[in-house]
C-alpha cells in the first residue's frame, strides 16, 4: 500500500478569481462642512488581486440611497470617482483600466462599469475610491452625522 501526501501552497486568489484585500474599504471620513459653498473630499484604497485565463473584469457600483450622504432626514450632494494604478496595457505593464478623472453623482456612480484589463504578470490592482460632499446649491444642508455605504461589484466580462 502506497501513500502520498500532497502538500499546496497557500492559494491567495485561484485561477478566475478575484479577491478585495482587505475585504472592506476603510472608512472615510470627511471634514465638518462648516458653509453653504464647503467641498470636502476623502479616499481609501484597496488592493484587489485578479488571476485567471480571462482577461476582462468589470467593476460596478450601488447607485441607491444607500450610497447617498445623509443624516436620516437631509441630505449632502454625494459624488464617487474610482482610480486604478495601472492602465491594463503593455504600455505600463499593469493590469487596471481608465481611471476616473472627473466626479460621478453616486446615482451614475459606475453605472456603465468600468473596465479592468488583466496583464499575464501583474495580479493587484491598486483600486482608490474618493468620495465628495457639498451642500446642494444655495442651500445648507442640516448639521449633523451624515453617512453613506458605496458596495463595488467585480465580475468577469461577459458573464
Amino acid at each position: 500500500m502506497t501513500f502520498a501526501i500532497i502538500t499546496l501552497p497557500d492559494v491567495l486568489c485561484a485561477l478566475n478569481e478575484f479577491q478585495f484585500q482587505p475585504d472592506n474599504f476603510s472608512q472615510i471620513t470627511l471634514e465638518n462642512i462648516s458653509n453653504v459653498s464647503d467641498v470636502k473630499e476623502g479616499s481609501a484604497s484597496i488592493t484587489l488581486l485578479i488571476n485567471g485565463t480571462d482577461n476582462n473584469a468589470v467593476i460596478t457600483a450601488d447607485n441607491s440611497e444607500t450610497a447617498r450622504l445623509t443624516n436620516g432626514t437631509d441630505t449632502l450632494v454625494t459624488e464617487y470617482k474610482l482610480t486604478l494604478d495601472g492602465d491594463g496595457t503593455a504600455n505600463t505593464n499593469k493590469s487596471g483600466g481608465t481611471s476616473m478623472s472627473e466626479y460621478a453623482s453616486y446615482d451614475s456612480f459606475l453605472s456603465d462599469g468600468l473596465n479592468i484589463q488583466r496583464v499575464a504578470s501583474d495580479d493587484d490592482i491598486s483600486v482608490t475610491l474618493y468620495v465628495r460632499a457639498s451642500n446642494r446649491a444655495a442651500n445648507a444642508s442640516d448639521s449633523g452625522t451624515y453617512s453613506a455605504t458605496q458596495t463595488l461589484t467585480i465580475a468577469w466580462d461577459g458573464l
